[in-house]
């Protein structure tokens, strides 16, 4: 049985499903608030200006057109599409694969 990661990169070569990121427009501290200290800040806004703030989307390619899956903000990463890296990319990839095993079931419910 192939992994969420392996299933995802074998649809990904075939195009049906994908992981965007785009730079986040939403200030760290409006989200989560101002830290305990300017010490605290200061690292935040370090990794920030060191990495970027990411707004990643996973989605897939159904009836001539990208669907939205999921999604999740304020991904402090230098690679932000890396599941090494970003903890939360694996479960992106499988809301992607699982949205499109439903759409083929519907698909094929129809058919049948």
């Amino acid at each position: 049985m192939q992994s969420t990661i392996e299933t995802f990169r074998a649809l990904e070569s075939d195009g049906l499903v994908r992981l965007r990121a785009f730079p986040e427009t939403d200030s760290w501290f409006d989200v989560y608030g101002e830290p305990d200290s300017a010490q605290e800040r200061q690292e935040i806004i370090d990794q920030i200006e060191q990495n970027g703030c990411w707004f990643v989307v996973s989605e897939f390619y159904a009836d001539g057109q990208w669907h939205h899956t999921d999604s999740v903000s304020m991904c402090v990463y230098s690679r932000p599409l890396d599941p090494a890296e970003n903890c939360y990319v694996e479960d992106l990839m499988r809301s992607a694969v699982h949205a499109l095993e439903m759409q083929s079931r519907r698909r094929a419910d129809l058919i049948d």
